[in-house]
C-alpha cells in the first residue's frame, strides 16, 4: 500500500493537534494559597534548577540550607558529575571549603557568566513575594501543599536587563529546629 505524502502529512498533524488539545484539557487540583506566618530561622529544600544564558541550557540539582543569614548552597551537574558547595556567614564566602574574596554575585558571575539571587529566596518561599526587585522578575507559577500549607513548586525568574532565565522546580520544604 503506497500512501500519499500529503496525506501522510495531515494525518502526522491531526494527530499532533489531538495531542496538544488532551494536554490542555488535564485538570490539576488547585493548590490553596496559604503561607507560613513567618520566615523561619533555619530551614532546607533541594531541586532543580534550569538556566537560559547567552543562548544555552544549562540544568543542575541543588540544595539550600538557610540558618538566619547564613547559607549552604551545593550545585550539582547532571548525573552527579561535578559539585560546588557554596557557604556563606556573616564573614566569608567558601566555596568548596575555600574561601573566596568576593560576594556571592560577583562569583557567579566569574564562575558562570550569571547569577541567582540565594538571598531572596526566604522571602520567595515563605511570603511567596514576587515583587519586581531592581534586577529580577519574580514569578511563582505553581505551589505544593506541605502540612495545609502552601511553598512554591515552580519559580520562575527573568533577568531584566540581561538575557539570564531562572526556573526552580522545588522539593519539599522543611523548616529545621
Amino acid at each position: 500500500m503506497h500512501y500519499n505524502v500529503d496525506y501522510m502529512k495531515y494525518v502526522t498533524i491531526l494527530f499532533i493537534a489531538l495531542f496538544l488539545q488532551s494536554c490542555t484539557t488535564i485538570e490539576t487540583k488547585p493548590v490553596n494559597i496559604n503561607p507560613p506566618l513567618a520566615v523561619p530561622t533555619a530551614w532546607q529544600t533541594q531541586g532543580r534548577v534550569g538556566v537560559v544564558f547567552d543562548g544555552k541550557s544549562r540544568s543542575a540539582g541543588f540544595s539550600v540550607d538557610f540558618r538566619q543569614n547564613n547559607y549552604k548552597l551545593t550545585l550539582t551537574a547532571t548525573l552527579g558529575l561535578g559539585q560546588f558547595v557554596i557557604q556563606s556567614d556573616d564573614q566569608n564566602l567558601l566555596v568548596n571549603d575555600k574561601v573566596v574574596n568576593t560576594n556571592f554575585k560577583q562569583w557567579m558571575l566569574n564562575e558562570f557568566g550569571w547569577y541567582f539571587p540565594v538571598q531572596k529566596l526566604p522571602d520567595i518561599l515563605f511570603k511567596h513575594d514576587q515583587r519586581v526587585t531592581e534586577d529580577w522578575t519574580i514569578n511563582i507559577a505553581r505551589y505544593q501543599a506541605v502540612d495545609s500549607i502552601s511553598y512554591p513548586k515552580i519559580v520562575r525568574l527573568n533577568h531584566r536587563s540581561q538575557a539570564i532565565k531562572i526556573k526552580l522546580v522545588l522539593g519539599e520544604i522543611n523548616q529545621l529546629k
